[in-house]
């Protein structure tokens, strides 16, 4: 049965396949609308948010997938920093160095330690050998 809440939810947002980098923003509009909401959505409020979900994930596999073989650490490091908007001194605690070491890496005068690439895995959720530095063939 279509709920009332359903029915609005599809009136803002159809869940058809993304196209756009345009009709992603929107996606991810409506999602994070949703997700701030938690545990208080309703049973076809979660069904809706889990298919939308799964069409962010596939148009950003197929159109924003980093290369994670072709990106120095550094790069990678800067990379999601912008795309998760934290600056040095929010990496401070994630790394658990001073902000001038965070200066020092970003910057690419220090490469990071194996500790630091466990911490940098965990935290944005990847393999901590992304963030290794790449063997020369």
């Amino acid at each position: 049965m279509v709920t009332s809440k359903y029915k609005v939810l599809i009136e803002r947002f159809p869940l058809v396949p993304i196209k756009s980098d345009h009709h992603l923003d929107d996606a991810h509009d409506v999602a994070q609308s949703l997700m701030i909401r938690g545990k208080s959505l309703a049973v076809d409020e979660r069904d809706y948010l889990e298919v939308l979900l799964d069409e962010i994930g596939k148009y950003e596999s197929k159109h924003h997938a980093l290369k994670l073989d072709e990106m120095t650490p550094v790069n990678l490091l800067r990379s999601f920093m912008k795309n998760h908007e934290l600056r040095q001194v929010d990496m401070m605690p994630i790394l658990g160095v001073s902000s001038g070491v965070i200066s020092e890496i970003v910057s690419g005068q220090r490469e990071l330690t194996k500790e630091q690439c466990v911490r940098l895995g965990n935290h944005f959720k990847v393999t901590p050998a992304a963030f290794l530095p790449k063997i020369s063939a």
